[in-house]
C-alpha cells in the first residue's frame, strides 16, 4: 500500500466534464427502445452526451448496425467483455475500429463476476468467490485478454477497465482503471461512497477509476437489491447532486448512469432509466443536463 499513488481528494470540475459522464445503454437490444434515432435524441437530450457503456457488439448480428450508426454519430463506447473466445473478440473490435476508428475508448472485463461467475478453460468460479479473492477462471481470462491485446497493433492502447469492486489489487497488472458499482441509499453520505472508491483506485494502484455504474431506481420498494426507490422528483434531485459530487473528485475518471431508458413495469430493475419507456424524458434529464453542461 506504501506504493499506492497520491490522489488529491477533490478537484474542481470543468468545462470538460461532459465527458467524464457516460450512460449505460443496450444497442444489441435491437426489440426495445434501444434503437438509433432513439438513443441518439435522448444523448442530445442530455446536452450532448456522446460516452456509453454497453456490451461488445457481435459482428453479424442486428445490433452491430445500430452500434456503427452510434459510433458515426461521434458516440465512444466503454465495451463490456462478454467471456467468448478471445480471438473472436479482438477480431470484432478490430472490424469496428476499420468501421468507425476511434470510436472505443475503453474496455471493461466482466461484469460483476461474483454474481455472475465466469467459466473459461473449463474452470467455473464459484458463485461470489470474486468478493473473497477466489476467482481463478476470471483471473486467467483476464490474463490471456490483456497478453493477446497488448499485442495487438489495432487494439492495444485501449484503456482496460478492471471488473468492479473486487480483487483490485489483483488486477493492477493488467488494468488501467479500477472500478465500481455504487447505487446510493436515498439518506447515504454520498462524499464516504466517493472515499470508498478512493480507496479501491488505489488498492487498485491506479490513480483514477470508473465508476461503471450508479443508479437511483423509482421502482420497487424497500426490500430492492440495491435500495429503496425514490420520487421522480428525488431522482432528479439527487443524481444530479451525485454527479456533480463525483465530478468533483479527480481520481474519478468518468461516472456512468445506470440507465438511458427504463423497461416496461414498475419493478426496481426496470426504473432506473432516465427516460421513461415511452421515451419521455424524466425530470432527472434537465437536471443532469444543468449539471453537465454548466
Amino acid at each position: 500500500m506504501a506504493a499506492a499513488p497520491l490522489i488529491p481528494a477533490v478537484a474542481k470540475a470543468g468545462p470538460a466534464q461532459i465527458a467524464r459522464f457516460m450512460v449505460q445503454g443496450r444497442p444489441q437490444d435491437t426489440q426495445s427502445v434501444y434503437k438509433l434515432a432513439n438513443i441518439m435524441s435522448a444523448l442530445d437530450k442530455l446536452g450532448g452526451v456522446r460516452k456509453m457503456r454497453c456490451r461488445e457488439p457481435y459482428s453479424g448480428t442486428a445490433g452491430w448496425a445500430t452500434y456503427v450508426g452510434l459510433a458515426r454519430a461521434g458516440v465512444k463506447f466503454c465495451f463490456t467483455l462478454s467471456v467468448r473466445d478471445i480471438a473472436v473478440t479482438l477480431r470484432d473490435l478490430r472490424s469496428f475500429l476499420a468501421t468507425v476508428p476511434g470510436s472505443i475508448w475503453a474496455i471493461e472485463f466482466p461484469n460483476e463476476p461474483d454474481l455472475n461467475p465466469v467459466t473459461y478453460n473449463g474452470v467455473t468460479d464459484k458463485r461470489l468467490g470474486f468478493r473473497t479473492g477466489n476467482a481463478p477462471a476470471l483471473m486467467a481470462f483476464i490474463k490471456d485478454f490483456h497478453a493477446a491485446i497488448k499485442i495487438d497493433p489495432v487494439l492495444r492502447s485501449i484503456p482496460l477497465i478492471a471488473s468492479n469492486d473486487f480483487m483490485q489489487a489483483q488486477q493492477a497488472p493488467f488494468t488501467t482503471y479500477s472500478n465500481s458499482h455504487i447505487y446510493p441509499t436515498p439518506p447515504s453520505n454520498v462524499a464516504s461512497r466517493l472515499d470508498g472508491f478512493r480507496t479501491k483506485v488505489v488498492e487498485g494502484k491506479h490513480t483514477q477509476g470508473v465508476i461503471t455504474e450508479w443508479g437511483r431506481t423509482t421502482g420497487g420498494s424497500s426490500k430492492n437489491v440495491t435500495s429503496p426507490p425514490v420520487s421522480l422528483s428525488q431522482q432528479a434531485t439527487l443524481l444530479a447532486s451525485d454527479v456533480r459530487t463525483a465530478l468533483g473528485r479527480s481520481y474519478v475518471n468518468t461516472i456512468s448512469i445506470y440507465e438511458l431508458f427504463s423497461w416496461k413495469g414498475t419493478s426496481e430493475m426496470t426504473n432506473f432509466g432516465l427516460f421513461n419507456n415511452d421515451l419521455s424524458p424524466r425530470p432527472a434529464v434537465a437536471a443532469l443536463r444543468s449539471v453537465l453542461t454548466a
